[in-house]
């Protein structure tokens, strides 16, 4: 994956992708330009909205980018992250092993010339080389100081996930071509989060663990679930490592789920329809509060805080009012709760929180380390908490580990992600196209700032879910910049 190489994949000659091109508006009709509002009017489920969903139900048995990537996501979400393949340690996770074999099949397609690339994607990728680079950097400068053999492996587990990361990336935003498969990729993705969501809830009430009863062959526990409680309430987990991930999880899925509420082409009539629009978004958003984290609590208000503004206001008053009531309702059914999050956040205010408190020392145990080795680091992941500390603070670690030249790469494939959405966003007619450029902004977003608050890429889901969602915001500003140059043919040649 070379950052100078041509970007996105695609089979056949460049059109213009999903179902509102002009093959399928009809040859005077163009979105947001043509005569002829009614078929492509995006303010209700016109006939070029049930269209859209009709082409998205037939295209799901294709075989590609989309179906391969959801085999990802089923196994790196639904599967208990904890557990990996016997003797295999931590790059054992079937999630893992797949991705490898995904990116040999993504491999494949480029040899034979059946793929091919295009520049409409290609920052995403460019940004995935730069922090890869780094890596690979800080990988070689490993050999020149004196590491345990526990340190060794780590760096060799890093340069290998950092190669599947840059597979995600590279198979999502040159693989997904055609509008219709990225709205289906992200409906799954939607659909995963919810249930892992669900589960999370049914642990706060019940205190029964799902994960902790399935059992599956050739699988053992690999990595201890963070579980425990907080001012008497269980945690949340579902099948994440522990509920600093899950809250993660939840906040990054949330601005997709909210965006497909609110796409005027799900606004079936009917209840059955409204309550499927509405229950990913009520479920996901219960749920955060049940981590009793403060971190779950910051991605939602910066969630909401990037998408509500960009919302009409006849979409923010009911917003409003939901949170209003969704707050009370928490309240209600669990007592304790609400003031047991604001106890969180007024201790961390007033330092008089253990765990602030150790944050804060954090910066003073960590700097011998980043002195020593202030541009690269000291290699990747090999900053073991068994044989130095914890950090809680992903930028902090990655300034240990990676160096300056890492932290600012990672910083520019946060950036780049929120770039794309937004630049995506402007170039973009459709309502419910532009309200999906604002939630990458968002889910970017909440990155960049959660990162301070724990090691978020150090987390199996949460990272795999981070890159694939970067290489679809690479295939989301492709797709955008192929809609506009056509419109702009069309026009030109009016």
């Amino acid at each position: 994956m070379s950052a100078s190489a041509p970007s996105r994949v695609t089979r056949e000659p460049r059109r213009v992708p999903g179902p509102r091109s002009g093959a399928d508006l009809g040859p005077d009709t163009d979105p947001g330009t043509g005569p002829d509002p009614a078929p492509s009017s995006p303010d209700g489920p016109g006939p070029a909205g049930r269209r859209r969903l009709r082409q998205s139900k037939a295209d799901a048995t294709r075989w590609d980018a989309t179906a391969v990537l959801t085999g990802y996501a089923f196994l790196i979400m639904l599967m208990p992250a904890t557990e990996t393949v016997a003797n295999l340690g931590a790059l054992g996770s079937p999630a893992t092993m797949y991705s490898v074999m995904a990116l040999l099949w993504f491999m494949a397609g480029r040899m034979t010339g059946h793929l091919r690339l295009d520049p409409g994607s290609s920052s995403v990728r460019k940004a995935m080389c730069l922090l890869m680079g780094v890596i690979l950097i800080s990988y070689v400068g490993v050999s020149g100081r004196v590491a345990s053999g526990a340190e060794i492996q780590a760096a060799d587990r890093a340069l290998i996930i950092g190669l599947v990361w840059c597979g995600l990336v590279a198979m999502a935003s040159a693989g997904i071509t055609d509008r219709g498969r990225l709205d289906v990729l992200l409906r799954r993705l939607v659909l995963f989060g919810t249930v892992v969501a669900a589960m999370g809830i049914l642990e706060f009430f019940t205190g029964f663990r799902l994960t902790e009863h399935i059992v599956l062959p050739g699988l053992q526990t690999n990595i201890m679930p963070g579980a425990g409680d907080r001012g008497g309430h269980l945690r949340a987990q579902g099948t994440t490592t522990q509920p600093l991930e899950f809250g993660a999880v939840i906040a990054v899925h949330l601005p997709f789920a909210l965006q497909q509420a609110g796409d005027p082409a799900r606004r079936l009539p009917g209840w059955r329809n409204n309550a499927r629009r509405l229950a990913p978004v009520a479920i996901m958003i219960v749920s955060l509060p049940m981590t009793v984290s403060r971190t779950a609590i910051i991605g939602l208000v910066v969630t909401m805080a990037i998408l509500m503004p960009s919302w009409p206001k006849e979409r923010r008053r009911p917003a409003y009012f939901m949170a209003l009531f969704g707050a009370a309702a928490v309240r209600v059914l669990v007592p304790g709760l609400m003031g047991t999050i604001l106890v969180l956040f007024s201790s961390a205010s007033g330092n008089s929180d253990n765990s602030t408190q150790a944050r804060t020392k954090d910066y003073a145990g960590v700097a011998p380390y980043i002195k020593e080795r202030l541009w690269f680091g000291r290699g990747p992941s090999t900053f073991i908490p068994a044989l130095y500390r914890y950090t809680d603070n992903y930028y902090l670690l990655a300034l240990v580990e990676i160096g300056v030249v890492g932290v600012a790469a990672v910083l520019v494939v946060y950036l780049t992600g929120i770039r794309a959405g937004r630049l995506g966003r402007r170039l973009s007619v459709d309502p419910a196209q532009r309200d999906l450029g604002q939630c990458f902004a968002a889910a970017f977003a909440v990155m960049l700032v959660i990162s301070a608050t724990f090691d978020t890429l150090s987390f199996p889901m949460l990272s795999g879910l981070f890159f694939l969602l970067l290489g679809c915001s690479g295939a989301y500003l492709g797709i955008a910049r192929a809609e506009a140059a056509q419109r702009e043919q069309r026009m030109s040649g009016a």
